[in-house]
């Protein structure tokens, strides 16, 4: 039996944009479901340099995708202050970058209002070490880092409070339409295979590298662009601030602190399939070479692993730069009753990490009036609560909506963490420090067991030994403490492995290879899984 449930918008993506929507209409006071394929954030949003845009990188060559960064730079450190580190941000030119893009990029900043410090080079290299000595001329600009996993977390949090529904691990599989109008979403639960009907008088497509498929199922054509990036996770934190090259934005020319690590990348390569997140050894090499202009040392540096995703990219048909690089950076906001007479869907695509509340604002702004309805945005004013806080997550709400089977996904806040904690504080993940009595909530407010879904929540395996110790003893406190099958586990262990092994694949050299090797010989040897094998817990 298929179940049906009726609301007023159903949101398909559950990324940072998809998510961002979720509460600005939750905060509105319009009734939404979202539903997302796997879990939150699977897709492009936590698979970037996690860089909270000052616009100076797009300054140049794309003046609106810069104004809105810096705009969205200033709200979200005011309203999601929790995910964001204020590290700040140098362009560095170095002699190889054309002299007359330095005067230019300066101009452009100006104009478009991000502020730009010139700073003496003998303090650029006090504070930043690791800088190639050769640089020329160093600016200083308001970057910052962000937290793409907790930032996920938390406003989805809010939304969920709120009263928004939320559906993970579901796939959507038809849009119905009648009449040249949208009428329902089929989504199906891709581990119990049943299937809901869900009846809204909006639609709108946020899935970012799937845009298109989702647009094909309303039979509506749609063009985007899938542009791969590559990044790599050096073993530690190598600068204080973000190190950017001044020149036209390229491959290889960011770095970014996060935690106790730097993101380094990145490269632009266009894809076919929008979950194609395939890695190369030669693209790896070549982007260490070319980071070398910034970070001299870079080879010397350990990367503990690489880690790919698309940037969804929107042009009109016709257009003749389809390269990548060269397409804008700013949102496309679709209405399709316009462009195809289909009423009720939009796709929101393109933009930024750091624009996702405008994108959101925009979207529910269109979505206002096709509701006939009048309510404002309050996404600029009302913060995400911090994570400490009583606000963050109330959980009285989220039974409710289990109930109604409109919540998959669950959020655990510090307090509830901290509670937990009296009864089992035993550190599983010494690389994150992460707590049996973090991931037991976790497990215990979950549909299913998933190592990777843990490691968003909790950056458990994200440190050097990427998993070798930790993923198993979680896998086996699993089975032994919270009813988890072995069965269950064995998979979920097997998967994790899988995906960890993968990115440092890539990347293997040096103490990395070794680790490697460490991390194979723990699994033959320790739980007999021979290479390509399944686990047994």
């Amino acid at each position: 039996m298929r179940e049906k449930f009726e609301t007023e918008v159903v949101i398909i993506g559950g990324g940072m944009t998809g998510t961002g929507l979720l509460r600005d209409l939750a905060l509105r006071g319009i009734k939404t479901i979202l539903v997302e394929q796997f879990d939150l954030g699977h897709g492009t949003s936590t698979r970037n340099h996690g860089l909270l845009h000052s616009g100076g990188r797009y300054a140049v060559k794309d003046k609106e995708a810069a104004i809105e960064c810096y705009r969205e730079n200033i709200i979200l450190k005011k309203t999601v202050p929790g995910s964001i580190e204020h590290t700040g941000g140098l362009f560095v030119k170095i002699p190889e970058d054309p002299d007359d893009y330095v005067h230019k990029w300066v101009n452009m900043c100006n104009e478009t209002g991000i502020p730009v410090e010139k700073i003496s080079l003998e303090e650029a290299f006090m504070q930043e070490p690791y800088l190639n000595k050769r640089a020329e001329a160093v600016y200083r600009v308001p970057d910052a880092s962000v937290d793409p996993f907790t930032m996920l977390t938390d406003v989805a949090a809010d939304a969920l409070n709120r009263g928004a529904g939320l559906l993970t691990y579901h796939t959507v599989s038809r849009i119905e339409t009648k009449n040249a109008e949208v009428s329902y979403v089929v989504a199906r639960d891709r581990y119990t295979g049943v299937e809901k009907e869900i009846h809204a008088p909006v639609i709108v497509n946020a899935s970012g590298p799937w845009g298109a498929y989702i647009a094909k199922l309303a039979q509506i054509p749609l063009k985007v662009i899938n542009n791969k990036g590559m990044l790599t996770v050096l073993n530690h934190r190598i600068n204080k601030q973000v190190i950017n090259r001044l020149r036209m934005p390229g491959d290889a020319d960011i770095f970014v602190p996060a935690h106790d690590v730097t993101i380094f990348g990145t490269t632009g390569r266009n894809v076919e399939k929008p979950d194609d997140t395939s890695l190369e050894r030669e693209e790896f090499k070549q982007m260490v070479e070319d980071g070398k202009a910034l970070i001299p040392n870079l080879s010397n540096i350990r990367s503990i692993r690489a880690f790919s995703g698309s940037r969804p990219l929107f042009e009109e048909e016709g257009e003749k730069d389809l390269s990548g690089r060269n397409v804008t950076r700013g949102m496309a906001l679709l209405d399709h009753e316009k462009r195809e007479g289909l009423k009720g869907f939009i796709t929101i695509t393109g933009g930024k990490l750091t624009t996702f509340r405008y994108m959101a604002e925009k979207t529910a702004d269109l979505i206002c009036e096709k509701l006939g309805l009048h309510q404002g945005c309050l996404t600029q004013e009302i913060a995400v609560p911090p994570r400490q806080s009583k606000e963050f997550l109330k959980h009285p709400s989220l039974p409710a909506l289990a109930k109604k089977k409109l919540c998959s996904w669950a959020g655990i806040n510090n307090s509830q963490i901290h509670s937990n904690l009296e009864e089992d504080n035993r550190v599983v993940c010494e690389c994150e420090q992460v707590t049996w009595a973090e991931i037991q909530l976790y497990i215990n407010q979950s549909n299913h067991f998933n190592l990777e879904d843990l490691r968003r929540r909790t950056r458990l395996g994200m440190g050097p030994c990427q998993g070798s110790y930790c993923y198993h003893r979680t896998a086996a406190l699993a089975v032994e403490k919270e009813g988890v099958s072995g069965e269950e586990a064995a998979e979920a262990l097997t998967d994790g492995m899988d995906k960890r092994k993968k990115g440092m694949n890539v990347v293997a050299h040096g103490a990395t290879d070794r680790q490697l090797k460490m991390m194979e010989g723990v699994t033959a040897v320790s739980l007999g899984i021979k290479k390509g094998g399944k686990a047994h817990v």
